[in-house]
């Protein structure tokens, strides 16, 4: 743009005898913004974009290091579409909704309770080292204690769920204005977290903890309280029916 812009003072300075006032340049200026916007929007836009999406290609690069984050997104990874060398599948989900599930997430259950998360995750990576300097991320997925502490942080997540109609919205809004650009043509161009698609995050989300649940009460009771039970299976309930 700015070369593009050099030019036109080159051509209109050898116009005038080789050079310019300041007044000329500033009107120059000014009609060259106004003749050239309309055909480089477009173009801005792209870039922007392509910048946008690489952004965030890279900052969800960096958080597949995060081990809180990683752990988590885990247990509905298989709703993604396929992706070589990721987890992925179904496709009911779009990766487009990282940056705004992570958020979320961090609204929902707090920065205290977020702090403690990672600082647990940093213990449970310490268990299991692996090559190279990184990490044995099957271990880790397996770990007990890196169940419980999801477990732990699902809990919180359905406490905030008892208005479940208004919380719902609250989440499908929070992620869909918050989407990674599409690129032109992907499968998930149009694609928005609708109220189908949110039930099948949460129903992969919660399926450990609503299968103990069912099958052992008395175990979430000791470890929860009978309340957080109650809610437990209430949101369950809603997650099960489809106009709720």
């Amino acid at each position: 743009m700015v070369g593009h812009f050099a030019t036109r003072l080159e051509v209109e300075a050898a116009k005038a005898g080789g050079s310019l006032t300041a007044h000329q340049i500033r009107i120059l200026a000014q009609r060259f913004v106004e003749s050239e916007q309309p055909r480089f929007k477009a173009y801005y836009r792209r870039v922007w974009d392509d910048c946008t999406r690489s952004r965030e290609a890279l900052r969800w690069e960096g958080a597949r290091d995060q081990p809180f984050e990683r752990i988590l997104m885990r247990r509905f990874a298989h709703l993604f579409p396929p992706r070589s060398g990721d987890d992925g599948g179904e496709g009911v989900l779009s990766r487009r909704m990282i940056p705004g599930f992570h958020l979320a997430v961090d609204k929902m259950i707090g920065p205290s309770m977020f702090e403690q998360c990672r600082q647990r995750c940093a213990a449970i990576l310490d268990r299991h080292p692996g090559t190279g300097g990184s990490h044995d991320w099957r271990a880790i997925h397996a770990d007990p204690e890196a169940a419980m502490l999801i477990d732990d942080v699902l809990m919180v997540v359905a406490h905030t769920f008892a208005d479940f109609r208004k919380r719902r919205a609250w989440f499908m809004d929070l992620i869909n204005s918050r989407l990674t650009p599409a690129r032109g043509g992907g499968r998930d161009e149009h694609w928005q977290l609708n109220e189908a698609a949110f039930a099948a995050l949460m129903c992969a989300l919660f399926a450990d903890l609503g299968a103990r649940a069912h099958a052992d009460p008395a175990r979430i009771r000791a470890r929860w309280g009978d309340a957080a039970h109650e809610t437990l299976c209430r949101f369950i309930l809603h997650l099960e029916r489809p106009l709720s």
